[in-house]
């Protein structure tokens, strides 16, 4: 059975990095929605990472199923009728030193059934600066 655009919905989640110094980032968080009456079968045709306005992909990462908490295959993962898949796109840490106004994002283009879908998580930089004693 196929996917309708208007049964499945893909979106990133923004994901905050709290850092006092040497931030870095690891993963993006997703959510792939089947609001359908069938059981669907998705799978991450690609990844990348966008720092300050430049993407580059990720050779390297693994889907982690947030509400199962174990690693699922990035080449093929159901969703059962009418319900969600929360899960992080994760990658070795890439150590980014953010500049004013600087954003950073982790993508993906995911195939579900026949339908191409694509999303972006974006990453937001906090900057905890210590307490003094």
């Amino acid at each position: 059975m196929s996917a309708y655009r208007q049964d499945i919905q893909f979106t990133g989640e923004t994901v905050i990095v709290s850092y006092i110094a040497d931030p870095s980032l690891g993963y993006g968080r997703f959510r792939l929605e089947n609001h359908g009456l069938a059981t669907v079968t998705a799978a991450v045709e690609s990844a990348w990472i966008e720092l300050a306005g430049h993407g580059r992909p990720l050779a390297k990462f693994s889907i982690f199923d947030l509400d199962r908490e174990q690693t699922v295959n990035a080449a093929g993962f159901n969703v059962a009728r009418e319900t969600d898949l929360r899960f992080l796109v994760s990658f070795p840490k890439i150590a980014y030193i953010p500049g004013f106004g600087a954003s950073a994002a982790v993508g993906v283009l995911l195939r579900v059934d026949d339908l191409e879908l694509q999303a972006v998580s974006t990453i937001q930089f906090e900057n905890r600066i210590p307490q003094g004693h």
